[in-house]
């Protein structure tokens, strides 16, 4: 089944509502579904989706712990350690834990068996479910500075087996990259501005990379639009869909009310849009 990432390169293009709206449609006509929020560091989809929560479980990564007793201050901990996270001062190994990525490595290049790990939680797998929606939610705990083990803990814990729709946090740095990586299709999302242009072009170069085919659909659309096509013709990046500068789409989304519970005329936009992005994965499949 198809895993779609909606992402954006850019916070406030719209992207949550893109993803939210699409399930919703979706959910109209499949026996199942997927929604998983990977924008960790700051989770909103559930309020507009609205799910009844069956409860959450931690996410925790492996950190070393130095027995001072054992340690020689060799070095080869520091040495190995990619992230300046292991640091000898004064014949003491010292850890630094908020730049550590629980590799592991450490550990396993001491001669002395002195590293040993722990385990430290850095946040939360919530699960849920809207109707025939199936929903995941990865939280990063406040002042944690690394959201990528929560995004892969909760990919990890998602179905294989019916569409999933990806909601991909803003920028992109790591977090959006551990979301987009293993997914059939992106869906861009971008507003007609010059900040909204540079940054699409920064996740257009990103998918590009990593092999991933993708399309656009334009937020907010309004009269600069037309530097956005020109961009996305130029760069055969297909304009799958256009959403409207509307006062009423921005109020229902400041009330936490996707756009196409109001309007049911959306949920055969949203249907349209997915049967092209399905299109293109097949198209994609034959090259």
């Amino acid at each position: 089944m198809s895993r779609i990432a909606v992402a954006s390169g850019k916070g406030g293009t719209g992207k949550t509502t893109v993803a939210v709206a699409l399930a919703l449609a979706l959910s109209k006509k499949e026996a199942l579904l997927q929604f998983v929020d990977c924008d960790v560091e700051e989770p909103n989809a559930d309020l507009l989706l609205k799910p009844e929560m069956a409860g959450e479980e931690p996410v925790a990564i492996s950190i070393p712990e130095v027995d001072e007793t054992r340690c020689t201050a060799c070095g080869k901990c520091k040495d190995i350690c990619e992230y300046n996270a292991v640091a000898v001062v004064k014949d003491k190994a010292l850890i630094f834990e908020n730049l550590c990525h629980g590799c592991g490595g450490c550990s396993l290049v001491c001669p002395e068996n002195a590293i040993s790990e722990k385990k430290k939680v850095i946040g939360t797998v919530s699960a849920g479910r809207k109707d025939a929606i199936l929903f995941l939610k990865g939280t990063l705990n406040v002042g944690e500075p690394m959201a990528t083990p929560v995004i892969r803990e909760v990919k990890a814990r998602a179905r294989t087996d019916v569409i999933t729709i990806l909601d991909a946090p803003p920028g992109t740095a790591c977090p959006v990259i551990a979301t987009v990586k293993d997914c059939d299709y992106c869906l861009l999302v971008t507003e007609p501005t010059p900040f909204g242009l540079y940054d699409l072009d920064l996740m257009v170069r990103v998918v590009r990379e990593l092999g991933i085919p993708a399309g656009l659909v334009i937020n907010k659309d309004d009269d600069w639009s037309v530097n956005i096509e020109e961009y996305a013709s130029a760069h055969n990046v297909p304009v799958l869909m256009k959403i409207p500068f509307s006062r009423e789409i921005a109020s229902l989304y400041s009330r936490g009310i996707p756009l196409n519970q109001t309007d049911r005329a959306w949920d055969e936009e949203f249907h349209r849009l997915y049967g092209k992005v399905e299109n293109e994965i097949c198209q994609n499949q034959l090259k």
